[in-house]
């Protein structure tokens, strides 16, 4: 499949890199992302490429959105490369939105080169330039995700100065598998609120900060485990909400396991963060088995270390099932 760029009266015929331009690249950049990511592509990706592709015909309009749409913002930050008249190059960049005191991060996604451009050193340039673009703005970390099996696209970061964090895989568990039998004499109860610094002690150990932190996007902040006023109130007002489970040591000193739960307004999924002490299987099943008997019938995703195998085993036998292992890695400025 080739992508065609608009007639040349609509763009300049300049071949090799050049920034995004919203109101004549979106639409071959849909096809660009759409053929690149086929085989990983989720439900959100696709949704994401028919947003691009709605967007393409608004035209004057979109530059308000580009400013507004945080889709539109990424995508027009980021860069593309032309040859033979074509688009076949693409990468985007997006502000990460760290809680303040994490560092200024940004996001680099959509790497992608056409299949009959590609060991061109294409991507090697696109990456150099969005780099570029993060350190002028005088970004700390660049963030990305790359799939765990993609060994040419993991030897470019590294080569570039990447380091690989984790690799996590996230997991999903349909609406329609039953939930576990009730099993075992574990008690479990919400988190007190002055419970937060033994939660952020038992993330500081099973999620450390220069593994990727709790997850995507999650970086080892305290603002996860002791949210501020603006933050609860900021949930309320966009119908998000979190509960907290816990399972104590006998001493009620630390926190065996945890685990949150987070809804938020039109998501298909109910979100789940667990949160383990090493060899307590047990107590991470009981909390994940109190949560599918009572929001039976829902649909759940999540994400956990892929090298965290007795975790693992447990979602198989709870009926959860892999969708996607990735690297996180992590460009320091």
């Amino acid at each position: 499949m080739i992508i065609t760029l608009p007639a040349p009266d609509t763009l300049s015929a300049r071949e090799g890199l050049r920034p995004v331009n919203l109101r004549t690249d979106l639409a071959p950049l849909a096809d660009l992302i759409e053929l690149v990511f086929a085989s990983t592509m989720d439900d959100s990706g696709r949704a994401a490429i028919q947003e691009m592709r709605t967007m393409s015909r608004m035209g004057s309009a979109l530059g308000l959105l580009g400013r507004l749409n945080d889709l539109m913002l990424g995508i027009s930050l980021g860069y593309v490369w032309i040859a033979d008249g074509r688009l076949v190059g693409n990468v985007s960049i997006y502000p990460a939105n760290y809680p303040p005191g994490a560092g200024k991060a940004w996001i680099i996604a959509n790497v992608g080169v056409h299949p009959e451009y590609q060991r061109r050193g294409i991507a090697y340039q696109l990456m150099r330039a969005a780099l570029h673009m993060i350190a002028e703005k005088g970004g700390q970390q660049a963030l990305l995700q790359v799939d765990y099996e993609n060994t040419p696209a993991i030897e470019l970061y590294l080569r570039l100065g990447f380091v690989q964090e984790r690799a996590f895989t996230t997991w999903a568990r349909s609406s329609g598998a039953a939930p576990p039998p009730q099993s075992g004499d574990l008690f479990l109860t919400r988190r007190r609120p002055a419970e937060w610094q033994q939660e952020y002690t038992l993330a500081q150990h099973t999620r450390p900060a220069d593994q990727g932190g709790v997850g995507w996007l999650r970086p080892l902040h305290v603002s996860l485990f002791h949210r501020p006023l603006w933050q609860r109130l900021w949930d309320a007002l966009t119908l998000s909400s979190m509960e907290r489970l816990v399972i104590r040591s006998d001493d009620d000193r630390q926190l065996r396991a945890v685990a949150w739960v987070e809804n938020t307004f039109a998501a298909s999924r109910t979100r789940i963060t667990l949160l383990a002490q090493p060899g307590e299987a047990s107590a991470a099943e009981a909390l994940l088995g109190n949560i599918l008997r009572r929001f039976r019938g829902a649909a759940f995703s999540l994400e956990h270390p892929y090298d965290d195998t007795s975790i693992s085993h447990l979602l198989y036998r709870l009926r959860f099932q892999p969708e996607r292992t990735v690297w996180h890695m992590r460009y320091n400025f």
